[in-house]
């Protein structure tokens, strides 16, 4: 089991940009005085940024370690035993996960977890590559919220402004030092290697750096973690989202994209598995030109048995028989024997039910070899020898085997979409083919997923020349995918249409519900499926994706890319007519650049509209120019319906411009910006690639409206919040270098700096951040509209960081100048003066947590007894260890170490102090005397005019004496001679 060493654990920490912030603050401090760094410059104790940044490395590690334990708890518990096998001993032995180590060969069963990267050494299938988890595995992506990408700019002007901070208040100084300070050098001298005020002013520009780095404090990254790692936690409990019928809950599987679902204005939908329940039933078919299935489902199997035994005409007897013996012996399924019955194991629940139906029809596929295929025909045993394998992909759509029978014939069957083997008929199908068309339409009318079986007889001379080339293009080095296709091509023409089928995928429970409810809170749906148009806008129909009161539902089938742009065009002209005018905002930015922007501004249209594209209108709409008419069409769409499309082409569509969706599809979930798996029928894939995941559509609504809603309000109060209590403790330094000569000197004491984000502000901001609820979740379902502010980005953007950050600097004005003003020349009852450095610190720094404390409570919407206990646990904290800190019993105790607050200077004027006291004093001035060759009395010309007049005038006398009231005083009395005086 892999765990984080302790290396890499600050490895992945000092890849935040916080954590690097906060280290190179680091490298300015003072850790020792012995070993200092820069000791000109460092303006705080080391422990003010050591201490929080080994809390949150400490902090960090710990969620790490406990992830992995809870991992390794769940493997322990639930996964099966390996079958393992050691390089010493050669036997296979049942071993748990966690003691297989390198070099052990594992033997790997259906439906096995695999926990660890294995090296395939051998399969039973040899198509193995060809696999979904094959296909669609790939590199993981790293995803960030619109959250983070904001935060990313406001970091980079919240340094801009700490920088101009930090300029004036060293343009101070510098204009200080050369004022008054270079003349009040015998009191406070200047560092030895400072020699001038402005050295002295660029030293002080990185103190002040250091005292005001707390606009971006590193306890931010904490929170938002924990805030993030709670709201995941939220989702795994939803008991209203568990699934009981498969024991599934929901599961976040990420802990950094909570907010953004309450910010998702697209979702990108399949259809298959995800509306519906991927559960296939065979339901009708099409053969000879004759529709089978208008009864019953009950009665369909039975009747279409009986037609196939006891029909009269023979063509459609052969037909009916070659139409199942294509669906018993075309496909790539496998077979297991559960409990006596055959399991089968298709590569799509397509083939599946084909499979089965086929085995309900009297063919019963047995078994499969890389070279043989047998069935049970009537209970008669054949085996076909499969001879090629002309594989699906995206451009074929189609596939086809080429097999001999046991009787010697040669035959291609071949089954796909009916727009691309329509071109590969005979022409002697053609009122066949019309026939078919008619049922085809019938059965996308009822929402069936539809295929068309054709064959070709081959002759055997032709077939050896054809299969050695095949085998030449399949071996090539070069160009080999090109080559197969050219040969593949050449073989499947004229082929023989024999029907087609019809397969019905039910709706899963409330998805209509879920679409409207999703609707009426402004999120558009867009739904990619491979199936056929008709059969796509009527499960739109039925789940509420177009509906009757739209204004209108346009139809994209252009054959060319001239049809397709006309199309568009003309759809957008009904929509916003205005959107035509040289005005129009974004057609000015595509006249000012030639290239496409990145995000268009939105477009909202005159009324309530759908749309539907096929595959082939969607490849020119892909191209070139036809992309922005497509983004500004389909965007202005409520609803929008790609149908016959491709995985590739449902890639390129989630990656257009201006969409930044949620997808529910793991064919391209890993590549959305938040990928939502839903646990179904046709694995784990899915789920192990998306970021969350459950097991019903339906719970969707519960995910976004209620979850994203809340982790993104909690996540924007918290940030509004930080901010500004922050933004508010630091300006206070900012006023105060106005009034202390701007010498770097702090105005806290340097335990409330350390502890103020770590331990007095911390937990409040939590406590609502985790718990805080401005409707419940009963109300967030039931009026979808308040889920439009988070698309909107009303909650938190620069405009509303501004207005923070200037909340915080009228905080900080008040917070500073009302206690300075309070305490400017104030003196107690016994004459003693109150404003002391220390008693300034005490009262600015209680009146700044308890205004903190007060804006908590005004922003919380939603109280428990966990804020309650926070926020007066806070207080009492603060409190606690101030009167502790400040204690006469404290200072007895560590007399030599008590950081005593009242006596303490900043570290610049100690270190000027200290090296004042190791110079010799400076001597003292002396006057130059003049001497001349006359002797004259200095008594004599020392005054120049006697008082002699002003004593016996009596001007300078008192009229009443000082102590008529208490007695006369002569120290001559008797009274004081015998003290001496």
């Amino acid at each position: 089991m892999p765990t984080k060493t302790c290396p890499s654990v600050l490895i992945e920490e000092g890849e935040n940009s916080m954590s690097e912030t906060k280290m190179s603050l680091l490298i300015l401090e003072e850790p020792w005085e012995q070993l200092c760094l820069i000791p000109q410059i460092s303006s705080l104790a080391w422990f003010t940024t050591v201490v929080p940044l080994v809390l949150v490395l400490a902090v960090s590690g710990v969620k790490d370690a406990i992830d992995d334990f809870v991992r390794f708890v769940l493997l322990s518990c639930t996964l099966d035993f390996a079958h393992h096998s050691s390089a010493q001993s050669l036997k296979l032995k049942d071993e748990k996960w966690m003691n297989i180590q390198v070099g052990d060969i594992i033997k790997l069963e259906n439906n096995n977890f695999v926990t660890a990267d294995l090296l395939l050494l051998s399969s039973s299938e040899p198509h193995r590559p060809d696999t979904k988890l094959m296909q669609n595995s790939g590199r993981t992506t790293f995803k960030r919220t619109s959250i983070d990408r904001l935060m990313n700019v406001l970091v980079l002007m919240i340094f801009a402004f700490l920088a101009l901070m930090c300029l004036i208040l060293a343009i101070g100084n510098g204009i200080w030092e050369s004022d008054k300070g270079y003349n009040f050098q015998v009191y406070l001298p200047w560092a030895e290697d400072v020699t001038s005020a402005p050295f002295s002013a660029f030293l002080m520009f990185w103190s002040y750096v250091i005292i005001l780095n707390t606009v971006v404090p590193i306890s931010l990254y904490v929170s938002v973690e924990i805030i993030r790692l709670g709201n995941s936690f939220y989702i795994d409990w939803d008991r209203k989202m568990y699934y009981p019928l498969n024991d599934t809950p929901a599961q976040a599987r990420t802990t950094t994209l909570n907010e953004e679902l309450g910010q998702i204005k697209y979702i990108f939908s399949d259809k298959t598995g995800t509306l519906t329940q991927n559960i296939m039933c065979f339901n009708k078919c099409s053969i000879n030109g004759k529709s089978y299935g208008m009864l019953p489902i009950a009665l369909i199997l039975w009747v279409s048995r009986l037609s196939l035994i006891a029909t009269n005409k023979r063509t459609n007897k052969n037909n009916s028989i070659s139409l199942v013996q294509k669906q018993g012996g075309s496909h790539t399924t496998f077979f297991s024997c559960m409990a006596g019955n055959l399991v089968y194991q298709a590569q799509s629940p397509d083939e599946g039910a084909l499979v089965t139906a086929a085995r309900n029809f009297g063919f019963v596929f047995r078994a499969r070899t890389p070279e043989t295929i047998t069935v049970v025909e009537m209970g008669e045993t054949k085996i076909y020898k499969l001879l090629a394998i002309l594989d699906f992909n995206n451009v074929r759509k189609r596939m086809s085997v080429i097999v001999r029978s046991p009787e010697g014939d040669l035959t291609l069957y071949c089954k796909g979409a009916d727009t691309i083997l329509y071109e590969l008929l005979h022409p002697s199908c053609e009122s066949l083919k019309e026939e078919t068309t008619e049922h085809l339409n019938e059965f996308a009318g009822e929402g069936l997923r539809t295929l068309v079986v054709a064959y070709k007889n081959l002759d055997e001379e032709y077939f050896q020349d054809w299969i050695k080339r095949h085998h030449e293009a399949s071996t090539a080095l070069e160009g080999r995918e090109d080559k197969l296709s050219e040969i593949y091509e050449e073989i499947e023409k004229d082929l023989m249409l024999l029907g087609a089928t019809a397969i019905e995928d039910k709706l899963q429970d409330g998805v209509p519900q879920t679409i409207e409810t999703l609707a009426k809170a402004s999120i558009k749906i867009w739904v990619l499926t491979g199936d056929k148009q008709e059969t796509a806008m009527n499960i739109g129909y039925s789940c509420n994706l177009l509906y009757d009161d739209m204004a209108d539902v346009f139809v994209i089938e252009g054959s060319t890319s001239e049809d397709v742009l006309n199309e568009l065009r003309n759809a957008r002209k009904k929509m916003k007519p205005d959107s035509f005018l040289d005005s129009d905002e974004i057609n000015i930015q595509t006249e000012k650049s030639s290239k496409t922007p990145k995000v268009l501004p939105d477009e909202q249209a005159n009324g309530v509209y759908g749309l539907v594209i096929n595959g082939h209108s969607l490849a020119y709409a892909l191209e070139g120019n036809l992309e922005l008419e497509l983004v500004r069409t389909a965007c202005m769409c409520k609803v929008v319906i790609c149908c016959r499309v491709t995985p590739l082409q449902k890639v390129q569509v989630l990656i257009t411009p201006n969409i930044q969706p949620d997808v529910t599809n793991n064919l391209f979930v890993a590549a959305a910006h938040i990928g939502v798996g839903i646990s179904g029928q046709e694995g784990m894939q899915a789920v192990l690639s998306s970021d969350f995941s459950f097991a019903q559509f339906r719970y969707l609504q519960r995910l976004l409206l209620v979850h994203g809603r809340w982790s993104y309000i909690r996540m924007c109060k918290f940030l509004k919040y930080f901010f500004y209590k922050n933004f508010a403790f630091t300006l206070v330094h900012f006023w105060y270098g106005f009034f202390s000569g701007f010498s770097a000197q702090t105005v806290y004491d340097q335990w409330f700096i350390t502890l103020y984000n770590l331990m007095y502000t911390s937990l409040p901001v939590l406590g609502m951040s985790l718990f805080d609820q401005d409707v419940d979740d009963r109300w967030s379902l039931l009026f979808p509209q308040l889920y439009v502010p988070g698309q909107q980005n009303l909650y938190f953007n620069k405009t509303v960081f501004i207005k923070c950050m200037l909340q915080g600097i009228y905080s900080s004005l008040i917070l500073f100048f009302i206690p300075y003003g309070a305490m400017y020349n104030t003196m107690r009852s016994d004459g003693k003066a109150i404003a002391d450095y220390q008693s300034f610190a005490l009262m600015a720094q209680t009146c700044l947590l308890i205004v903190v404390s007060v804006q908590i409570g005004l922003d919380t919407s939603y109280w428990t007894v966990v804020n309650q206990f926070f926020i007066w646990g806070s207080l009492s904290v603060y409190f606690a260890i101030t009167f502790t800190m400040y204690s006469d019993g404290m200072y007895l105790i560590l007399t030599a170490s008590f950081p005593f607050v009242g006596k303490q200077l900043s570290k610049p004027v100690l270190l000027k102090i200290k090296e004042a006291k190791k110079r010799p004093p400076p001597p003292s001035p002396k006057r130059r005397l003049r001497r001349t060759s006359t002797r004259r009395s200095g008594y004599a010309f020392s005054h120049q005019h006697g008082f002699g007049a002003l004593i016996m005038s009596g001007r300078n006398m008192r009229p009443k004496s000082p102590f008529a009231t208490t007695g006369t005083f002569s120290p001559n009395s008797e009274k004081y001679k015998h003290k001496g005086l």
